[in-house]
């Protein structure tokens, strides 16, 4: 008995320190594998793989354990883990399958067939020795999956499934998948892109109850259907609809519901307003054609991400963009792009002034970025116009890998080079600069120069310049970059 309980200590920090190293190596091509920690010379342990002191501790423990509850132990890894570990040595290769995290979205390459990779999942569920699956994810390639997936998910159901992540966005079809997932008690995270499913009722009594996360993406959805999400899912924390076919006035009833803090809503271009009710959202990202936006309260909302688009059909939706403005003047963290500022200037030049459209406060604004995917005639004026409202901003991104500047702006030249020289601008809080896609143009120099100039708690700019870049790199005026760095040194350029 002592004995299963200190298996079991170790296998839950083995598990959990794989989970750290997982997020680690998240971004790269290799899995991490305990097994190779002990196939390894010691010499070469510490490069292989990282650990802390505690789980070394464990480990070493582990190697002492019994082959039979050492291959036990591995049983528990995750898939793509375990299946690494089955081929290194004949110790491990028999090991059963108890995986609760059945992510197979890296089992698909070009050197695999679309048979291959079939075969191999459903080898796997049916040897899969657990009585749970926590996890199942799957991206697959090419077509014809609906009668495996549906086959593999009923097991998922079997075994108390929480989470499903099903990603045919890579086949260019919608897949549909004969499931009623609105049936599924366990179900926390739900995210189907590309795939058609049955709707969920307005009623479910039996599922959903527990769901937390569910993100649509090309999926067709209803206005009833976003009701009944709300009707069933009482512990809905984040809900994210990405290109489904919603028409007219989008509404989030979410006005009970004090767990649900996220919203996104993206490329909806049948959607011609958005009412949201959700007295507790803290993040809202919006992403497309500027539309009428309508917050019942937006006392909890920290984090905004208004990626406005440019539609051909509506020559200036200044007006629009200053009436959803209101609603994002709390938040901490706010990104946007160049139609979000340009709704603020006016150009209309009369007795040598600027008039501007509308003044919004942004009181406990410390994070802003803004992304040029437009033409524009945004400048540094704008910028430094929007900024001077924003008291305690301290990092600021400038996304311009997708924008080039003119060779020539004459409106700057005759008229807003002047009004930066004659304004007092003063960003006390302002510590760090970035300009993503910097190309060496006059005029993005003009911007890291004012900002040496006029934030005195500046701590670094960087300057990240594309190496691949689609627009035209500048050749650097070196005796104005000498001059600026003379000022302030902390400039970093660096290619990307």
């Amino acid at each position: 008995m002592l004995h299963d309980e200190k298996f079991e200590q170790i296998l839950d920090g083995l598990l959990e320190e794989y989970r750290l190293n997982i997020d680690q190596v998240a971004s790269k091509d290799v899995v991490p594998s305990i097994a190779s920690f002990y196939l390894l010379p010691k010499s070469r342990k510490k490069k292989k793989i990282k650990m802390s002191e505690s789980s070394n501790k464990q480990l070493k423990v582990l190697q002492n354990l019994p082959d039979e509850l050492m291959v036990r132990s591995l049983s528990f890894l995750p898939i793509q883990s375990l299946l690494q570990t089955r081929v290194v040595s004949k110790l491990f290769r028999h090991t059963e399958i108890r995986s609760l995290d059945l992510d197979f979205s890296r089992i698909f390459s070009v050197e695999r067939s679309q048979l291959e990779v079939t075969n191999i999942i459903q080898n796997v569920f049916n040897k899969h020795e657990g009585m749970e699956i926590n996890r199942f994810v799957l991206c697959p390639e090419g077509i014809d999956w609906e009668e495996s997936v549906t086959s593999w998910i009923n097991t998922c159901i079997g075994k108390n499934i929480q989470e499903i992540v099903l990603d045919f966005s890579k086949s260019r079809e919608v897949v549909e998948i004969p499931i009623d997932f609105s049936a599924i008690k366990t179900l926390t995270v739900l995210n189907l892109r590309w795939c058609k499913f049955d709707e969920i009722p307005n009623n479910s009594p039996e599922g959903l109850k527990l769901l937390k996360k569910l993100s649509l993406a090309r999926t067709m959805t209803t206005k009833e259907m976003v009701d009944a999400i709300f009707t069933n899912c009482i512990h809905l924390e984040l809900l994210e609809l990405i290109e489904c076919g919603i028409y007219g006035i989008l509404t989030i009833p979410a006005l009970n519901h004090k767990k649900f803090k996220s919203l996104v809503l993206s490329t909806m271009t049948n959607i011609t307003d958005i009412v949201v009710h959700a007295p507790t959202l803290e993040y809202f990202k919006y992403e497309g054609y500027v539309t009428n936006i309508t917050f019942s309260t937006t006392d909890a909302l920290k984090e905004a991400n208004i990626h406005y688009k440019r539609n051909r059909h509506i020559y200036d939706p200044s007006d629009m963009v200053i009436s959803n403005m209101k609603d994002y003047t709390k938040v901490c963290v706010l990104a946007t792009t160049n139609i979000f500022l340009e709704a603020l200037i006016k150009r209309h030049v009369g007795g040598g002034r600027l008039e501007r459209k509308g003044t919004f406060k942004f009181e406990n604004l410390t994070d802003f970025k803004i992304s040029f995917n437009a033409r524009s005639l945004c400048t540094l004026f704008e910028i430094a116009e929007f900024l001077k409202d924003c008291p305690k901003v301290e990092r600021l991104v400038i996304d311009i890998q997708n924008f080039e500047y003119a060779d020539r702006l004459e409106f700057w030249e005759i008229h807003l080079k002047e009004e930066i020289e004659n304004n007092n601008y003063l960003f006390m809080f302002l510590n760090e600069v970035k300009i993503i896609g910097y190309k060496n143009h006059w005029h993005e120099l003009d911007i890291v120069e004012f900002f040496v100039k006029n934030a005195p708690a500046l701590v670094k700019v960087d300057l990240e310049m594309p190496k691949n870049s689609k627009n035209k790199v500048h050749a650097p005026d070196n005796a104005r970059i000498n001059f600026i760095t003379s000022k302030f040194s902390a400039i970093k350029v660096t290619e990307v």
